[in-house]
């Protein structure tokens, strides 16, 4: 049987959008291979990945605690359950893809907004 992995998996953080007021705010992980850089086709696809969960989230159509999977050609594979039930194969293969740490505000006036959990990636305050 043939392995098909995900083309993004999504987990959401609804702390840290009540925490800075975002629109949208968790894990991304794409499949694109960590070590490569992004090509055009790669932006644009992560582009319309983002704006569904926007848009998602946005209608209320998205759990507070989600983790959400999508497919290649949206199509979810028969072994899709053993797939994701496989948790070393699920950690191994987003340590090797990229990683983005979402956050959706709900403006565009150009300003950063740094939460908890950013700060915590970086480095810059310790976890308790």
């Amino acid at each position: 049987m043939t392995v098909v992995m995900p083309l993004f998996v999504f987990a959401r953080r609804r702390d840290v959008e009540l925490e800075a007021g975002f629109i949208l705010a968790g894990q991304l992980v794409v499949d694109i291979p960590r070590t490569t850089k992004p090509k055009r086709r790669d932006q644009r696809m992560v582009y319309a990945i983002v704006q569904k969960l926007t848009a998602a989230a946005s209608a209320g159509e998205m759990p507070a605690d989600a983790i959400v999977y999508g497919w290649r050609d949206g199509r979810r594979p028969d072994n899709a359950d053993a797939t994701l039930s496989n948790d070393a194969l699920m950690q191994r293969w987003a340590d090797s893809r990229i990683v983005i740490a979402l956050r959706v505000a709900p403006r565009n006036d150009g300003m950063l907004t740094i939460d908890s959990d950013l700060l915590r990636q970086a480095g810059l305050v310790k976890e308790h």
